[in-house]
């Protein structure tokens, strides 16, 4: 007879025998060989919160140099960019580093992280046609809110640029493709503001008036109820520009700028005011 041991060995064998073989390699692989690259990322993931950046980028270039095919190296490869774009100040090396990874990385996650760094860079540097190429890259390769916000950065550059209809062209464009887009207020707001720029006051306000009510509550519905008045002063009507300033002066986060413009419109009056019709009030 077999003894309890003998028995407790045999099951063992042929719970071994019912893994599949690949199962059991990566089992193996996983329980024999660690990534080397790994306690070395630990190393500068500490010396990076400790503001030590030049360590910092020193150990992740070590593991980019040393390890390029394990999955810390793509990482360590972004960290070097951010170091250098967020910390160091640098642009030259940020833009080097985040270059480099789309060249030696560019199916990894980082790469979607880079690019938007670097539109952010080519934001800040005053070159929005560069910072929309990178966006229109990101779109291709992302979707949800994120592809909203990056085609809303889009219509925002190409505000910068003065170029306020292919702005309002983006903008609708989100509101074609997502509806119901938590950006809708923001979207609505400048959609309404490219009229606005355009001195196409009777659009404005009717595209004002759609912020207001879509989305009463909204930040952004106070932003549109101020100027929806400025387009009625705009356009000469003074008396009910004043009416719809005082309406928002008491609910507006700054009365002090709704009340400027009260003053301004009743000193613009007074001194329209002919000189006989004075001296008889």
């Amino acid at each position: 007879m077999k003894s309890r041991s003998q028995k407790s060995e045999v099951r063992s064998q042929k719970f071994l025998f019912c893994i599949p073989y690949s199962v059991f390699c990566i089992l193996l692989l996983t329980a024999c060989s660690a990534d080397p690259a790994q306690p070395l990322y630990e190393k500068a993931e500490g010396l990076f919160s400790q503001m030590q950046y030049a360590k910092a980028i020193e150990s992740y270039s070590n593991i980019v140099n040393k390890y390029p095919e394990s999955p810390y190296a793509p990482a360590s490869q972004y960290k070097i960019g951010l170091i250098n774009n967020l910390y160091l100040k640098d642009v030259r090396r940020a833009m080097n580093a985040y270059a480099a990874l789309m060249l030696l990385y560019p199916g990894s996650k980082e790469v979607l992280l880079a690019r938007q760094d670097t539109a952010d860079i080519y934001i800040r540097k005053g070159d929005y046609r560069k910072a929309i190429g990178e966006y229109q890259w990101l779109i291709k390769n992302t979707g949800g809110e994120k592809r909203d916000n990056f085609q809303y950065q889009i219509a925002m550059a190409y505000l910068k640029l003065t170029d306020i209809k292919q702005a309002r062209i983006e903008l609708q464009e989100i509101v074609r493709n997502s509806p119901n887009s938590t950006f809708g207020p923001e979207i609505y707001y400048q959609i309404a503001n490219t009229h606005y720029l355009e001195g196409d006051y009777k659009e404005a306000v009717n595209a004002y008036e759609r912020v207001i009510s879509l989305y009463p509550d909204n930040p952004y519905a106070n932003e549109a109820r101020l100027n929806k008045a400025v387009c009625i002063e705009e356009t000469g009507n003074l008396a009910e520009a004043v009416r719809l300033y005082k309406e928002l002066e008491k609910g507006y986060p700054n009365p002090e700028v709704v009340k400027v413009r009260i003053e301004a419109i009743e000193a613009r009056e007074k001194k329209n005011t002919p000189v006989a019709l004075k001296d008889g009030e």
